[in-house]
């Protein structure tokens, strides 16, 4: 009866020891970053908790930034891939990308490998004309506007005025 009782409460704990599981056990057990990530995310750790966890001790090496879970762009294209549908997300691990000191290069090959627009993971970029940008690309008030001289006016100092003949 002993073994009995020993047997199911072994049985009822069985399924308790997976969902205890975090980062690093997943790394220390042999998983790939992308199902760390994948692991993290299902036990609804945000973006910012997964990747200040896997980005530690991170140092620049020649070309390459190594981190103490591997490099810094197999963390980031990971956690890029897990979160591909995800664009708040993405925006996040861009900046974390930046701030950890992958270049801009580096995040838009990221992106194209992982099938994503690169603009996704790059920070935005101003657009348009800053004094309206209501109405997009107009003139500043008080600028004056080049007009293109006509044909044949000897405007421009590129060639001459008259048309050539043709034979």
């Amino acid at each position: 009866m002993r073994q009995l009782m020993m047997g199911v409460v072994a049985g009822l704990l069985l399924p308790l020891s997976p969902a205890q599981a975090n980062i690093q056990t997943d790394l220390t057990s042999g998983l790939s970053l992308t199902e760390v990530i994948q692991n993290a995310m299902t036990d609804a750790n945000s973006v910012d908790d997964i990747l200040a966890e896997l980005l530690v001790e991170c140092q620049p090496q020649d070309d390459f930034i190594t981190c103490k879970e591997g490099s810094a762009e197999a963390i980031i294209s990971a956690a890029a891939s897990a979160y591909a549908e995800d664009p708040e997300a993405l925006q996040s691990i861009g900046q974390t990308a930046l701030d950890t000191g992958l270049t801009e290069a580096q995040l838009t090959q990221i992106a194209l490998n992982n099938n994503i627009d690169p603009t996704a993971l790059l920070p935005a970029t101003a657009a348009g004309n800053p004094a309206n940008p209501q109405q997009g690309l107009t003139a500043t008030p008080g600028a004056t506007t080049n007009t293109p001289a006509t044909f044949g006016t000897n405007t421009g100092g590129g060639g001459g005025g008259n048309a050539s003949p043709s034979a």
